[in-house]
């Protein structure tokens, strides 16, 4: 009898590694993770399938993203928003994301953006995967992201945040919470 052995193509090795990275930046808040390619398209390419639904801002990426079979849909019913946090007028239209209700609080929106790992506001992450407390600095995200932030996290309730620059990661869950220093 012999067996057939399947063998990973490189975008399956590609999409997995980007998917560990995810995990761990969201398992080890404000730590950064290294992707294996940069680009917010990796991460929707691990990611999104036919069952799911994002938004985003940039028609480019957009199309891009589409092609992984999810649903493009309105900002308010998205899943996964790739969108830029770093203008004041892209920042307020947030406030309609997902966020989850208390009886399905994982019906709720995970946000992907671009920003400088290591320079920037200063950031103080506590709580679950955080040991005690963890400063970070993150630019290219404006301050009233922050503060909206705070006002939509009623954990359970909440999205979730990744940060990419270039070839790196950082994750924040929706439990953690972040102080601006």
């Amino acid at each position: 009898m012999s067996q057939t052995l399947l063998l990973p193509t490189d975008d399956d090795m590609r999409t997995n590694a980007t998917f560990d990275a995810l995990m761990w930046a969201l398992a080890r808040p404000g730590r950064s993770q290294p992707l294996p390619f940069p680009g917010l398209l990796a991460l929707a390419e691990s990611l999104l399938d036919r069952e799911c639904s994002f938004f985003c801002s940039d028609e480019r990426l957009k199309a891009d993203i589409a092609r992984t079979g999810a649903n493009a849909v309105a900002l308010p019913q998205a899943e996964y928003v790739f969108t830029s946090i770093g203008e004041r007028s892209d920042i307020s239209a947030l406030s309609a994301m997902l966020s989850g209700n208390l009886l399905y609080p994982d019906v709720s929106a995970t946000i992907f953006g671009e920003a400088q790992i290591g320079s920037g506001t200063r950031l103080r992450l506590t709580g679950p995967g955080v040991n005690g407390s963890i400063d970070i600095a993150v630019g290219g995200v404006h301050l009233d992201f922050w503060a909206l932030r705070a006002e939509a996290i009623r954990y359970p309730l909440g999205w979730d945040i990744y940060l990419a620059d270039g070839a790196s990661l950082i994750g924040i869950p929706r439990s953690t919470k972040i102080e601006v220093l």
